[in-house]
């Protein structure tokens, strides 16, 4: 009876573990832009309000991963994301530091999206910013 439930217990954890992998995206099976243009944004003002900003963080982070799929203007989205990011977390920390936290985790997930080529990571990341600024007092 001990070698049945050892049995199981290790095709349970070699099932299990096989279902944790890595994902790779194959360069070869998508279609490289036929015109790259690149757009140099203007700064951003340091007196922007902070709904602005995190609208246009999100809206930066709405399709980074496709972004990230397609291989479209990453580093210029990326860029542009720490741009608004600077910004937005000096407002939220001068109002209440302890709301940073949720903000700095998407920004991390939208990160490792972008640097480690893992679409998923950014997706998540632009659900956590969702329930950040849902969760954020605007007033």
């Amino acid at each position: 009876m001990i070698r049945l439930g050892a049995a199981v217990a290790t095709v349970a954890a070699v099932l299990t573990l096989g279902a944790c992998g890595t994902t790779y995206i194959d360069a070869t099976k998508t279609v490289p832009p036929s015109d790259v243009t690149t757009t140099t944004l203007p700064p951003v003002a340091a007196d922007t309000p902070l709904p602005t900003l995190l609208g246009d963080i999100e809206t930066l982070m709405l399709h980074l991963d496709e972004q990230i799929v397609d291989g479209d203007n990453v580093p210029q989205t990326m860029s542009r994301l720490d741009q608004l990011w600077t910004l937005a977390e000096k407002q939220i920390r001068e109002r209440n530091p302890d709301d940073v936290f949720p903000f700095q985790q998407a920004i991390d997930l939208a990160h490792s999206g972008a640097e480690r080529e893992r679409p998923a990571d950014a997706s998540k990341g632009y659900k956590v910013l969702i329930a950040a600024i849902a969760a954020h007092p605007t007033g």
